[in-house]
């Protein structure tokens, strides 16, 4: 079937196989170990928000409830933010009508 030469052959190309496969082994194994030293710090973070997890739990109603009562008050920032963005609106429109950009483009308008 085959000549004692190609099995020769063979049998090295099996070794070298076996060598390359070995040394990618090595090299995958290096590269996790790198990949869990750069990443170790994700694994403190995640552990540091789950310890926290039951006390932000117990303080978002308050927090809740702390937004709700200041946004009543009328001197609140709350209400302060709210009624600036109520007026953002009028007065942007006011603004843009007019602004002396939109005069300009209104006469190139009209003479084209």
């Amino acid at each position: 079937m085959f000549g004692r030469e190609e099995l020769d052959k063979l049998n090295l190309q099996k070794r070298a196989l076996l060598v390359e496969s070995e040394l990618n082994r090595v090299a995958l194994q290096a590269e996790i170990r790198s990949l869990r030293s750069a990443t170790s710090w994700v694994r403190d973070a995640t552990s540091f928000s789950q310890e926290l997890s039951p006390l932000l739990v117990l303080l978002a109603p308050l927090a809740g409830f702390l937004v709700a009562r200041g946004a009543r008050r009328p001197n609140s920032w709350l209400s302060r933010i709210v009624t600036a963005v109520k007026w953002i609106g009028p007065l942007y429109g006011l603004w843009k009508r007019f602004s002396p950009g939109r005069k300009d483009a209104e006469a190139g308008k009209s003479t084209a």
